[in-house]
């Protein structure tokens, strides 16, 4: 017989052994497993299906108009379905996507033609429709692939061609520019107003330098001038050649153009009993011979039939039933392009599954090498990607030696005291102040006070310079300072031990008279009388005093510092004192030891402190909102161009684009298959980034662990 003591006695045994801990713990784990997989599932399937091509379907309406598109969900509400269609053909019906009820439709079932064309246009969207005509041949209609397939090679050799020389007339203009800036240079230097002597042709009186720059000018218009009229001159001619090639096309709208009558079993059959009546309608000749004719049921009562009479091309035409025998004749609306606009084209419905992979490679080969179209809708994310990265780097190479050494400082260095710790709290604290904080510090800071000071010196960074005298005289106050402050550090090193409380005290006092010293070259900078800026002549345009590259790096180097020092600090905290030990007592000085022990010992911790900062800073997109990132930049801030790093430009980042694509585009609900694709393609380059920085650490550890045998 069991009594209560014995109950007891197993309940408690149940759980000292941790039983329900285990199975809460794991379940959590479960949980957090389960949140991480479905997020990531979730961004993968809406970003890899973005690029697929699906099927565009045709719907009749009880109305007898059309209306076709892609269908991207459908709902079944209330017994009725509502379909989602993205219609394409922006630039006619004013819309990317359109909610269809059921009860609209004739047969919600859709009609597919395999003859209809999608055409990838470098504006307004997808084209969708059926190729009527081509205004550089005449060939027949299943020819019509072949022919705009190789007149789509010949406008990208003059598209080419119209690139060179627009690069040169850019070059001509950059010419005229940097030739203007000098004139500027030198008035600025000496203080005359040369454009008046410019307007009035007096150039003999002026100063050398003066009159060599006003003679470099004119010599600049000159020849950019006769360059430019034969470069404009080449591109009307190119722009001509490319407007001689168009494609007309028959979009699936339906126009009205009458009412006849007309057999109806006759026509489910493909014959018309009165061909000529459709002819006159159609305003088309009737040989007398019979059309040629498709019909195709979208649902009861209506047929969208493809027509094609001796000698005319073939015509889409819209029968609807109407009262008696009499039926409504509607055409589609026709529209034609230009071939240099077309990126691609293809038949969506016609398409097998290699044919669909074919197609989605290239809309991928696009999104990662070409640049962006739509105002980022479309095409590519080429320039976001390079300017990801080119900042993910910059800001690495600026947090990782700050952040390293100062911790390092700190954990080696500095001795334990209230002020160590007052710094250390300081630094975790500021690793949860908000990003936006950041942000706005660094457009206050960098970009308006640092910025400001290097274009046009103190006037522009908001301070005014002091007189010479007083200027002069401030620098022999501060050489006084810092020489007492260099001769404070010796006496604090050469202090007797004993005398503890004196070096504390010389050690202090030298500690602030450097304090002193810098604060005071700081104010000597920002007060200076003999600094005008490095680009004063470009100004009012700013140079450096904007949002850029170089700010958005530095910014986001003090966002992610506290987590480098907070890291490499407990990495240099796990090394054995042992180690240091040994290291002292083979004769080994402090730095030694620190060089040759400790920060071997600790690169890895240190690295996945690097990590860490690395996936922060490539996905904020707060602080790049302000000191440099745009929705759209025509130039990238790494290129082939001298000086090839270009700090001062403005740069294209995909967390930013992700933002400006949900929410500030004109059409966010269009804009968010892209989103999604966006977003996989930052996770992908932020685990390719870790990825690589993991293998190093890998590496390091394991050549560490050898060393050691």
């Amino acid at each position: 017989m069991i009594g209560p003591s014995t109950k007891r006695s197993s309940q408690t045994q149940f759980a000292a052994q941790g039983e329900p801990m285990v199975w809460l713990s794991g379940g959590m784990f479960a949980i957090a497993c389960l949140m991480i997989l479905s997020l990531l599932a979730f961004v993968l399937w809406q970003g890899l299906s973005t690029l697929w091509p699906r099927n565009y379907s045709i719907y009749g309406r009880t109305d007898g108009s059309l209306i076709a598109g892609e269908l991207y969900s459908k709902e079944v509400v209330d017994g009725l379905s509502k379909l989602y269609l993205r219609t394409g053909n922006y630039d006619v019906s004013n819309q990317h996507f359109a909610y269809v009820s059921g009860a609209e439709l004739i047969d919600d079932q859709p009609w597919s033609d395999p003859d209809l064309w999608a055409l990838e246009r470098r504006e307004w969207g997808n084209l969708y429709g059926f190729p009527k005509a081509l205004s550089w041949t005449n060939c027949e209609p299943g020819q019509f692939a072949k022919e705009v397939s190789v007149g789509m090679l010949e406008t990208a050799r003059i598209d080419q061609q119209l690139a060179q020389a627009k690069d040169e007339l850019k070059r001509a203009d950059q010419g005229i520019s940097k030739a203007r800036l000098g004139v500027r240079r030198v008035e600025l230097a000496q203080k005359i107003d040369l454009q008046s002597a410019i307007d009035s042709g007096v150039v003999d009186g002026l100063d050398p330098r003066a009159k060599a720059a006003v003679e470099h000018l004119a010599e600049c218009t000159r020849r950019a001038e006769e360059m430019m009229i034969g470069i404009n001159q080449r591109i009307g001619e190119l722009e001509q050649k490319r407007s001689e090639r168009s494609i007309l096309l028959e979009l699936p709208i339906a126009q009205e153009l009458g009412t006849i009558p007309l057999d109806w079993a006759e026509l489910s059959n493909g014959k018309l009993s009165d061909p000529e009546a459709l002819a006159k309608l159609l305003g088309v000749e009737f040989g007398g011979q019979a059309p040629q004719i498709r019909a195709s049921s979208m649902g009861q009562d209506q047929y969208l039939c493809k027509i094609g009479f001796a000698e005319q091309p073939f015509r889409r035409i819209l029968v609807r039933r109407a009262e008696g025998t009499n039926c409504v004749i509607s055409g589609l609306q026709e529209h034609s392009i230009l071939l240099a606009d077309v990126v691609r084209f293809f038949e969506p419905n016609g398409l097998g599954l290699l044919g669909r992979f074919g197609v989605y490679a290239s809309r991928w080969w696009e999104f990662l090498t070409g640049a962006p179209r739509e105002a980022g809708m479309e095409g590519g994310f080429f320039p976001a990607i390079w300017g990801t990265v080119v900042m993910t780097i910059l800001m690495s190479m600026a947090v990782m030696p700050f952040g390293v050494l100062a911790a390092l400082y700190m954990r080696e260095y500095a001795r334990s005291g209230w002020l160590l710790s007052a710094i250390r709290i300081s630094i975790n604290n500021l690793a949860g102040v908000p990003s936006i904080v950041y942000g706005v510090f660094g457009l206050s800071f960098f970009c308006y006070i640092v910025g400001g000071y290097i274009d046009g010196g103190p006037v522009k960074a908001g301070f005014e310079p002091w007189p010479s005298a007083v200027w002069f005289s401030a620098l022999a106050v501060l050489s006084v300072v810092g020489l007492a402050a260099f001769a404070v550090s010796v006496l604090s090193g050469q202090a007797e031990a004993r005398r503890s409380g004196f070096r504390s005290t010389l050690r202090w006092a030298g500690g602030l008279l450097w304090l002193a010293t810098l604060m005071g070259i700081a104010w000597l900078l920002i007060r200076s009388p003999h600094f005008q800026g490095f680009y004063q002549a470009q100004l009012p345009t700013p140079t450096f005093g904007k949002g850029c590259l170089l700010w958005a790096a530095l910014t986001l180097a003090l966002l992610t510092l506290p987590v480098v020092i907070v890291a490499t600090e407990e990495a240099l905290s796990a090394v054995p004192n042992s180690l240091r030990e040994g290291s002292y007592a083979c004769g080994a000085g402090k730095w030694q030891t620190i060089h040759r022990i400790v920060l071997p010992y600790a690169r890895p911790g240190i690295i996945t402190g690097f990590i860490l900062a690395m996936a922060r800073g490539a996905g904020e997109v707060a602080p790049m909102m302000l000191v440099g990132a745009i929705p759209l930049a025509t130039e990238l801030p790494l290129d082939t161009e001298f000086p090839f790093l270009h700090g001062s430009r403005s740069f294209m980042h995909l967390g930013f684009q992700i933002y400006s694509l949900g929410f500030q585009s004109q059409n966010s609900e269009a804009a968010k298959p892209m989103v999604f694709t966006a977003t996989l393609l930052l996770l992908a380059i932020v685990t390719l980034l870790n990825q690589t920085a993991i293998w190093l650490r890998a590496r390091l550890r394991k050549r560490f662990q050898t060393s050691q045998f």
